[in-house]
């Protein structure tokens, strides 16, 4: 019986199956996938659609980036949908309708592009209690219309914060003038939900102080506040004028190394300087705010600033005032320049005192080695030294330094310098840096931005020409070296370098050997930190004892012909126990010497113990060369070791003349103006 049962249950069972196999499925309509995402570059894809009859897919907003090929059918069957490319954007969507008999259903295809951005470069920003127009950095690839702007206020107040923008890497905003006797504070988040669902958002802290009385205040301009005796401003005034620097921006002003420690630079410096020129950009002060959140000013910001208990300090040679103990609730006004600020144009010999602190281009100048990137430093120091002064000269064969500190980002940037002539801005400053000697000129120039340094790319698109060059040591001669493949050969040119000490062909570890300079283009702090191998060369035995006199490296060219007047650029730097001082002589029979010049190299930086007056890499000198120079069938010059003032391994000088310590060279030019 039991068999029959199974027999029977088999039986049933193949009917049924035999049924179902004619079933089919069945549904009005339905997609395998909701949500497609695709990639950024141009792509295809493919959507199964189910249906019981016909259908049709559209876009529900007409979509030009989106293409349907095969967009209707019967059945199960699909389409495809073809994008565009969208690497250079940001994500997006479409939204798909499908149509079948009465039924409708959507599918979303979303394309990947740019990786959204938005980051506000300040935490907290202070707005003085008249209110204006501020701005901050800001990183973003998202306009602003794209963004949503949420603001929170504190008990104090709402809606005080207005007129947001975004332009040319700023964030504005504008803060109503503060009536209350309280500070009060608003937090601005800016947030961007992208086409695949992502939010990036970033947010900003607004404090604004509350209003204090500037009753009986008196304007004064720059002249009169800079004729008031050295100490604490008892009277009731205030500034009016141009802000001149940018808050933020990493080559405003100098920075020392720490009190603490001599091996870390203090950015405070840079961050708390302010200069504010006169409204006819005649003069200009340099203003130390009480802390870094306190300088709220930027580039061309039209500011009025009581002085009332500050601190003036003067300096002279050059006349110069800076005034120190500004805080936030001293600034009486603030005003975003609705104008393009414009420079003064002068020729380095047309600078005065006066122009310091003040925005000012040079007219007709050129980097004096332009080799290189803007900053030829050793990487490995760049938390232990803060600035690189590059040399530049003018038509009229002055010359001064520009200062690049090494938080500047296009400071090495790869394109290397230009080698032509034109124009530079920047502020015009004094300053001194013990690690390049000092004293490195009256007047020097900081830029705010690359587009300042408008020099033509080209040698030949500018106002010298180069007598003879050597800007490396070439030591694919050096292995069979002859008198026409020397190392010391120029590079451009035609001319002779030797050491007075050293045999022209001595190329051995005592006489005249490869060392390394640091005018690599690229930031390469982990590789070759800036170094370019075989770049220069050195020698030692610099003293001779028995003349009692210094060696020194020898040129030897011809300048008939040429009636402008000519001048020598070098680079370098010594061991500590070299050569420090220098003396520059030129003669037309290498006999009789006429003096042309000083200068001094800086010992190389010591890694265990580096000294605030060594050099992590070569200190550029251009010398003037007087008129008589010129035109000589044979010239010679000089670079002579001066005295036996050296350094030691724990001060700048002080230390034994040593006959192993080197003196280093990396470039070495006579140029002359073209007519």
């Amino acid at each position: 019986m039991t068999r029959y049962l199974y027999i029977l249950l088999g039986c049933l069972l193949f009917l049924c199956c035999r049924k179902l196999e004619n079933v089919q499925f069945s549904t009005p309509l339905a997609v395998d996938s909701r949500i497609v995402r695709i990639a950024a570059t141009a792509d295809t894809t493919k959507v199964i659609v189910y249906a019981d009859g016909d259908w049709q897919v559209t876009p529900v907003t007409e979509t030009p980036w989106i293409l349907l090929k095969q967009n209707s059918g019967h059945g199960k069957n699909y389409f495809i949908a073809e994008a565009t490319d969208n690497s250079t954007a940001l994500p997006r969507a479409v939204k798909l309708l499908i149509k079948s008999d009465g039924h409708t259903d959507t599918v979303q295809i979303q394309q990947r592009g740019l990786v959204p951005t938005l980051a506000i470069a300040d935490t907290t920003s202070q707005a003085i209690a008249n209110g204006g127009l501020y701005r901050t950095g800001i990183t973003t690839n998202v306009p602003l219309e794209l963004q949503t702007a949420v603001y929170r206020y504190d008990s104090s107040g709402s809606n005080w914060i207005s007129q947001l923008e975004i332009k040319e890497g700023y964030l504005y905003f504008h803060a109503d003038t503060n009536k209350l006797s309280a500070d009060r504070v608003a937090v601005l988040t800016l947030s961007y939900l992208d086409a695949l669902g992502t939010t990036t958002k970033d947010s900003i802290k607004i404090r604004q102080k509350a209003g204090i009385s500037f009753e009986g205040a008196v304007g004064k301009d720059v002249s009169y506040i800079k004729s008031l005796a050295a100490g604490v401003i008892n009277e009731n005034i205030y500034l009016e004028g141009v802000v001149v620097s940018d808050k933020g921006h990493p080559n405003v002003a100098q920075n020392l190394n720490a009190a603490s420690n001599k091996h870390v630079v203090d950015k405070t410096g840079n961050s708390v300087a302010v200069y504010v020129q006169s409204t006819d950009g005649s003069s200009g002060l340099y203003l130390k705010m009480n802390t870094a959140g306190e300088n709220i000013f930027n580039f061309n910001d039209k500011v009025k600033i009581h002085l009332k208990g500050t601190t003036l300090q003067k300096l002279s040679n050059p006349g110069r005032s800076i005034i120190s103990g500004v805080g936030i609730s001293q600034v009486m006004q603030k005003d975003v320049g609705v104008t393009v600020l414009k420079p003064k144009e002068k020729y380095i010999s047309e600078l005065t005192d006066n122009d310091l602190y003040t925005y000012v281009k040079l007219k007709d100048v050129e980097f004096s080695i332009p080799y290189g990137a803007y900053t030829n430093i050793n990487e490995g120091y760049t938390a232990r030294m803060d600035c690189y002064p590059a040399s530049i000269r003018d038509i009229q064969g002055n010359s001064m330094y520009l200062l690049t500190n090494l938080d500047v980002s296009y400071r090495r940037d790869g394109k290397g310098l230009p080698q032509g002539s034109g124009t530079i801005a920047g502020i015009l400053v004094s300053e001194g840096y013990d690690r390049y000697g000092g004293n490195i000129g009256k007047y020097s120039l900081r830029h705010l931005r690359l587009e300042d340094i408008a020099l033509n790319a080209e040698r030949s698109n500018g106002f010298s020409n180069v007598l003879v060059e050597w800007t490396r040591f070439k030591t694919e001669f050096q292995a069979t070296p002859t008198a026409t493949q020397n190392p010391l050969t120029p590079d451009n040119g035609t001319g002779r370098l030797y050491h007075s000490s050293r045999k022209s062909m001595d190329f051995t570890a005592n006489g005249i050997y490869t060392t390394v300079d640091y005018n690599n283009l690229l930031q390469e702090p982990t590789t070759n930190k800036g170094n370019v191998a075989n770049g220069g060369w050195g020698t030692k035995g610099w003293w001779n004892t028995t003349t009692n006199s210094g060696e020194y490296w020898a040129i030897e060219v011809s300048s008939k012909g040429i009636t402008q007047p000519l001048s020598l650029q070098l680079d370098g730097n010594v061991d500590p126990g070299g050569p420090r001082n220098f003396v520059i002589e030129y003669s037309s029979n290498n006999s009789n010497w006429t003096p042309a010049g000083t200068f001094t190299f800086q010992d190389v930086a010591n890694w265990t113990n580096t000294l605030l007056t060594q050099v992590a890499g070569f200190k550029q000198v251009n010398i003037q060369l007087p008129a008589a120079a010129s035109n000589l069938d044979q010239l010679y010059i000089r670079i002579r070791m001066a005295d036996k003032i050296v350094g030691s391994g724990t001060a700048a000088t002080g230390g034994t003349y040593s006959a192993t310590a080197a003196c280093r060279l990396g470039h070495l030019s006579i140029k002359y103006n073209k007519l």
